[in-house]
């Protein structure tokens, strides 16, 4: 499949760097400060030397998850079936990526958490241990909205009717009647933009204003905001480039979206057979 000339390839190498260097700086660094503290008997504070080497990693992680893991497998395209039996085609965000925020904040939560206690153990430091407890709450929300289903891994699907989106905290739909064109566009990587007629029926929704990884797009013409539908290519499960053919093979060919939800729909994702 092309890629969209919007979308250069040469930023790899500067994050490959940027991660390099960070992996140095938080991870390798605090590691070996940590040898240097347990050398002087200094447990407490290795501890936190080494708390600092984990949570430099899953920010690593995460960096790599976003700016320079390959997509390029297909199969977690899936059918995905509602209750009223009615059938689209799933593609879902990055089920790593969302393990690494729930990973990352929890990680932080678990580090106030014993900052609180060490704080609390010390006379000297209760209003410091209120303050760590707060801020170890404050990062334990992240997880907790994934496990209500507030924070949820995103997915995006293709139905006969329309093109639906479940954002990290949002939702949105717009039906294929009312979407002008897809557009790739570039930020700090590829996004896919599909935007509507100004009449169109958008149906939208902000699920939690905490932790907004994502939130709806807020474009104006004159009074009105534009129906659109913004998908970041860093949090998908497959390649974007793949997505972004996806929907415009199915908004040039109407005759084709009945296929969607069916086993000929996968089928042709699966093997990008875009053509025609």
């Amino acid at each position: 499949m092309p890629l969209p000339a919007e979308w250069p390839d040469g930023h790899k190498t500067r994050y490959t760097i940027a991660l390099a260097v960070n992996a140095v700086l938080f991870v390798l660094a605090p590691l070996a400060i940590a040898l240097v503290l347990l050398s002087r008997d200094n447990a407490r504070a290795a501890f936190y030397s080494v708390a600092a080497a984990v949570l430099g990693s899953l920010i690593c992680w995460v960096g790599y998850e976003t700016r320079l893991r390959r997509r390029t497998r297909t199969d977690p395209i899936v059918l995905h079936e509602s209750g009223d039996g009615s059938r689209s085609l799933e593609v879902p965000y990055s089920s790593r990526l969302f393990l690494g925020y729930a990973a990352l904040t929890g990680a932080f939560a678990a580090v106030f958490t014993v900052a609180a206690f060490h704080a609390a153990a010390s006379p000297d430091h209760t209003n410091g241990a209120i303050v760590w407890a707060a801020v170890a709450v404050l990062f334990a929300s992240l997880p907790a909205l994934m496990l209500t289903g507030r924070f949820a891994l995103g997915r995006i699907r293709l139905s006969p009717e329309g093109l639906y989106q479940r954002g990290w905290t949002f939702e949105s739909f717009i039906p294929w009647s009312g979407i002008n064109g897809v557009f790739p566009r570039h930020t700090d990587s590829p996004i896919v933009v599909v935007v509507g007629d100004e009449n169109a029926p958008w149906q939208r929704r902000q699920i939690t204003r905490l932790w907004r990884q994502d939130r709806l797009p807020k474009v104006r013409s004159g009074q009105r905001e534009v129906p659109m539908i913004v998908i970041p290519g860093k949090f998908l499960s497959v390649d974007p480039v793949l997505l972004y053919h996806l929907l415009g093979y199915y908004l040039e060919n109407p005759g084709a979206r009945a296929e969607l939800g069916t086993e000929a729909g996968l089928r042709r994702a699966r093997a990008a057979a875009f053509a025609g």
